[in-house]
C-alpha cells in the first residue's frame, strides 16, 4: 500500500494532537507574546532593508552596468559614428527601463539624443515637450561634473505626466571631436515604483519612499512628509550620511501608536519607511490568547481537519511546481508557478523554480548572441568550466562585406540603418545555417562565418552565392538601398578555442587563414566572391560553378603574391 504525502501529513498531525496541549499552549503563549513583539519589529527591518537593496540591485544591474558598458564601447576608438550611434539605439531597445541615452560634448550646442518611442509618445499625449523633458541640460552636467550636485542621485517627476525619472550621468574617458564628453541616461521609475506598491508589506502595512526634503517620491504627486516624527529622524539620519536601519514607535497626530523602521538605499538620498499600526502588529497575540481554551477543546476534531487542509496546501503547490516543471522540459519558458502564496519551504521553492525559469529563458535568448561553436565548447564542459585555449583544426572561413554601407548610413536615419542592416544579416545568417555553417560573429556591416565537415569549401561556396542572390533581390525589391557585398573565402588550418580572459571569453578562430579570407574580402569588387588557390583546388569540380582566375594580388603580410579566382554560378 503506497502512503501518500496526505496520509503522511494525517497521521502526524492526529499524533500531534493528543499530546498534552494545555501545557504546551502555555509554554507557547509566553514565547509567542515575545517572539511575535520581535517579529513585527524583524518584519519592518526586513521590509525596508529589501526594498533597499532591490532598489541598489536594481541601480546597479539594470541600469548602472548596461549603460557603464554602452560607454566603454562609445570610448571604443574601433568604433565609427555609425556603430555608436547604433550602439545607443541598441542600448534603448535592449534596456526597459531606459527611456533616452544622450552624448553632450563639451561645447556643442545640441547633444546627441535618443529616445524610446512609446514613452514619447506618452508624454506627448500629457501635453508635455518629450525632448525638453528627456533632454539632460548642459548646466546640470556641468553642476554634476563639478560635484555641486549629484544629479545621478535624484529623481524628477513632470507635473502631468504621472512618471518619476532619475537621471545617470557617466563621464566618458576619451574625447569626442577632441572635446569631453558625457553619456547620461533618463531613467523610468516605473517597474520600481510598482515594486514598491505590490511588496507583500503593503498588505499590513504602508511603504513610503521620502528624498532629503521629506518629500514623497514614486508616490502621485511630490508630497511634503516632512512634518511626520518618523520622516524628520530619517532625514535627519539621512543627511549625515548615517546607512543605519532604525525601528522606532511613534504617534500619529491622531494618537494612533505606530510602528516604523527605515532603511537608506545607497544609490539616491532617499529614505525606505515601512510603518504599521502597532495594534495590527499585536493582533495575533490577542487573539491567541483568547481563543487558546476553544482550540485545546477542538483540537483532537480539528486536527483530522486541519491535516487534510494542511496535506492539500502542500500538496497542491507541490504539483504546480511539477506541472510548471513539465512545461518548461517541453519549451514553454513562459511558464509560471501561480497561486503559491505560503512564507515557507514551499514557497520559497516556488519562487525559485520561477527564478530559475527566467534565468533558463535568459540563457535561452543569451544563445541567439552566441555560435554554435560557442554552445558546444559549453556543452563539452567540465564542471571547471570553459578553459582558455585551442586546438587545431581545418575550416572554411567566408568574410561577408557590404559595399556601399558608409555612405547609404550617412543619408539615414539611424533607425532605418539598424533596419536595413538586420534585414541583411538576418538573411545572410539564414543562408549560413543551411550550408551547414556557423556565425561566428557580426563586425559593423561585416559578416565572419566558420565551415567544417568533409564538404566545407563546397558548403562555403554555395553559401557565398546564396549571399549574392540575397543582395540581388534586395537591390530589385529596394532600388533605393544601393548596396551591394564583396566576400573571401579561404581554407586551411587554424587555432579553434576560447580566447581572452577567465573573466571575459570569446569563442573564436584564429590564424593566417582567417587573415587571408578576411583581405580576400576586402579586395573582392561588389558583387563579386574571391576564393583562394587552396578553395580552388578543393572545388575546382564543383558543379554549377566557374572559377575564372584573376590577377594575383598582395596582401598584407605576404612576400610574394598569392593567386586569387572568382567564383561565379556557371
Amino acid at each position: 500500500m503506497k502512503l501518500t504525502l496526505r496520509k503522511k501529513l494525517l497521521l502526524f498531525s492526529v499524533a500531534i494532537a493528543v499530546l498534552p496541549l494545555l501545557i504546551a499552549g502555555e509554554t507557547l503563549i509566553r514565547i509567542a507574546r515575545d517572539e511575535l513583539k520581535s517579529s513585527a519589529n524583524d518584519q519592518l527591518t526586513a521590509t525596508v532593508r529589501q526594498v533597499s537593496e532591490t532598489i541598489d540591485n536594481i541601480y546597479r544591474d539594470a541600469w548602472l552596468s548596461p549603460l557603464s558598458l554602452i560607454a566603454n564601447a562609445i570610448d571604443d576608438d574601433s568604433l565609427g559614428i555609425d556603430a555608436k550611434i547604433a550602439m545607443l539605439t541598441l542600448g534603448i531597445a535592449d534596456l526597459p527601463d531606459i527611456v533616452a541615452l544622450q552624448i553632450t560634448v563639451e561645447g556643442s550646442e545640441r547633444p546627441l539624443l535618443v529616445t524610446r518611442e512609446g514613452f514619447s509618445e506618452t508624454l506627448q499625449e500629457a501635453g508635455l515637450d518629450a525632448n525638453d523633458i528627456l533632454r539632460v541640460p548642459p548646466e546640470t552636467i556641468a553642476d554634476y561634473l563639478t560635484g555641486k550636485h549629484a544629479i545621478d542621485r535624484q529623481a524628477i517627476h513632470p507635473e502631468g505626466s504621472g512618471v518619476w525619472l532619475a537621471t545617470l550621468i557617466l563621464p566618458l574617458k576619451k574625447p569626442l571631436n577632441g572635446r569631453p564628453a558625457t553619456l547620461s541616461a533618463r531613467v523610468d521609475l516605473s517597474r520600481l515604483k510598482g515594486y514598491v506598491l505590490s511588496h507583500a508589506f503593503t498588505r499590513t502595512g504602508t511603504i513610503t519612499i521620502v528624498d532629503g526634503q521629506g518629500n514623497e517620491v514614486l508616490g502621485s504627486g511630490a508630497q511634503d512628509l516632512s512634518t511626520f516624527d518618523i520622516v524628520r529622524e530619517a532625514t535627519d539620519l539621512l543627511a549625515l550620511q548615517a546607512g543605519v536601519t532604525s525601528v522606532t514607535p511613534y504617534a500619529r497626530p491622531n494618537g494612533e501608536v505606530m510602528l516604523g523602521a527605515f532603511a537608506f538605499p545607497r544609490p539616491f538620498d532617499w529614505a525606505v519607511i515601512a510603518e504599521q499600526s502597532e495594534a495590527a502588529a499585536y493582533f495575533t497575540i490577542d487573539v491567541m490568547v483568547r481563543n487558546l481554551l476553544i482550540w485545546v477543546g477542538a483540537g483532537l476534531a480539528v486536527a483530522g481537519l486541519g491535516a487534510v487542509l494542511f496535506s492539500l496546501g502542500i500538496s497542491r503547490p507541490i504539483l504546480k511546481i511539477g506541472q510548471a516543471v513539465i512545461e518548461v522540459g517541453q519549451g514553454n519558458f513562459q511558464a509560471r508557478v501561480d497561486g503559491v502564496k505560503s512564507r515557507d519551504e514551499i514557497g520559497d521553492l516556488a519562487t525559485r523554480i520561477n527564478d530559475m525559469i527566467v534565468q533558463i529563458n535568459e540563457r535561452f535568448q543569451l544563445a541567439k548572441f552566441v555560435s554554435h561553436g560557442t554552445i558546444d565548447a559549453i556543452k563539452g564542459s567540465d564542471q571547471a568550466g570553459v578553459r582558455l585555449g585551442g586546438s587545431r583544426k581545418r575550416v572554411a572561413i567566408l568574410f561577408a562585406d557590404i559595399r556601399g554601407y558608409t555612405a547609404f548610413s550617412e543619408s539615414r536615419e539611424p533607425e532605418v540603418v539598424v533596419e536595413v542592416l538586420n534585414h541583411y544579416f538576418a538573411n545572410q545568417g539564414e543562408a549560413v545555417s543551411r550550408n551547414n555553417g556557423d556565425i561566428d560573429k557580426f563586425v559593423g556591416d561585416q559578416l565572419m562565418a566558420i565551415f567544417q565537415g568533409p564538404e566545407m569549401s563546397a558548403d562555403a561556396l554555395k553559401c557565398a552565392a546564396e549571399i549574392q542572390d540575397i543582395m540581388e533581390r534586395s537591390a530589385a525589391e529596394h532600388p533605393d538601398w544601393q548596396l551591394d557585398i564583396g566576400i573571401g573565402i579561404d581554407v586551411g588550418d587554424v587555432v579553434v578555442g576560447a580566447m581572452g580572459s577567465p573573466e571575459r571569453m570569446d569563442y573564436t578562430v584564429l590564424g593566417d587563414h582567417v587573415n587571408l579570407s578576411a583581405r580576400l574580402c576586402s579586395a573582392a569588387a561588389p558583387k563579386q566572391t574571391m576564393i583562394s588557390d587552396a578553395v580552388y583546388e578543393e572545388t575546382r569540380h564543383l558543379p554549377g560553378f566557374a572559377f575564372p582566375p584573376l590577377e594575383p594580388i598582395r596582401v598584407k603580410g605576404k612576400a610574394s603574391e598569392i593567386k586569387v579566382y572568382g567564383a561565379e554560378r556557371s
